[in-house]
């Protein structure tokens, strides 16, 4: 993939290994990112970890848990904001197989479940961290640091 986009940017000095490298390393950590999305069921939170942000919501505070016509998982709190899921996010094969319904009942029976009251009522918000694929994100800016230094030197 990386290779079709650098033929397409025109790239063809001195520097198309360079180029080549920073697209894979590009590539590789927005994937990384996509796919380590996910729900997580903790002891009294329902955390949803989204390729930015990661969600905090206490059990208590989960309103609603429901897929919508699209099929994208999402979870309504008691002050009305809409959580997206986007691991869940309707895909086609998730059409057929069902995941988004299954993981909304998974999530509405670990809300059901009785336990003191939280004792915290908001929802938090935080960036995602990523170690693995931040890494890829750095090894791209090294690469087209290089790239750039390379052109402007040779």
């Amino acid at each position: 993939m990386a290779a079709l986009v650098v033929d397409k940017m025109g790239f063809r000095g001195p520097n198309k290994a360079e180029v080549g490298l920073t697209a894979c390393f590009a590539t590789i950590f927005l994937v990384q990112r996509i796919c380590r999305t996910r729900v997580l069921i903790l002891h009294d939170e329902v955390c949803v970890v989204n390729a930015l942000f990661t969600y905090s919501v206490a059990r208590d505070v989960v309103a609603q848990v429901f897929v919508d016509a699209a099929g994208n998982l999402k979870l309504k709190t008691t002050s009305g904001e809409e959580i997206y899921v986007a691991a869940y996010s309707g895909s086609l094969i998730d059409h057929f197989v069902g995941s988004s319904d299954r993981a909304a009942e998974k999530i509405r029976q670990h809300v059901k479940m009785k336990t003191a009251t939280s004792r915290d009522s908001a929802v938090r918000r935080g960036l995602a961290v990523s170690w693995l694929s931040d890494v890829w994100l750095v090894a791209a800016v090294i690469c087209a640091i290089w790239t750039a230094t390379g052109n402007v030197v040779g």
